[in-house]
């Protein structure tokens, strides 16, 4: 499954059925850019926010979604993919988010 494609973003939509949980991860999203940055100022603190959005993204799929987060779907992967495939998910939750805010103004690839 091609990061950024239409199918990527389809099967992620999927995965987020849960009005709560979309919620959750859109705010951790929103958190995960912020951790990001501060992370270049203040490295523990950024690093801390960032645990932090994965825990409540993780926290969202198990108590509302009841299913597997995606970061956890490993199947057969080499250390060297699974890293690129860590890296895939959780960049692509943020561009997920960013997609849902645009199609609020009928932009972006989630408005079919």
């Amino acid at each position: 499954m091609q990061f950024g494609s239409k199918q990527f973003y389809d099967y992620y939509e999927a995965a987020h059925q849960n009005s709560i949980n979309r919620s959750i991860h859109h705010l951790a999203h929103s958190l995960a850019i912020a951790g990001t940055i501060i992370l270049v100022f203040k490295p523990l603190l950024g690093l801390a926010i960032i645990a932090v959005t994965f825990c409540l993204s993780w926290a969202g799929h198990f108590l509302f979604e009841k299913n597997t987060p995606a970061f956890f779907e490993t199947a057969e992967l080499s250390a060297r993919n699974s890293i690129f495939h860590y890296i895939k998910v959780a960049v692509g939750g943020v561009f997920w988010t960013v997609c849902c805010f645009l199609r609020l103004f009928h932009l972006g690839p989630l408005t079919d």
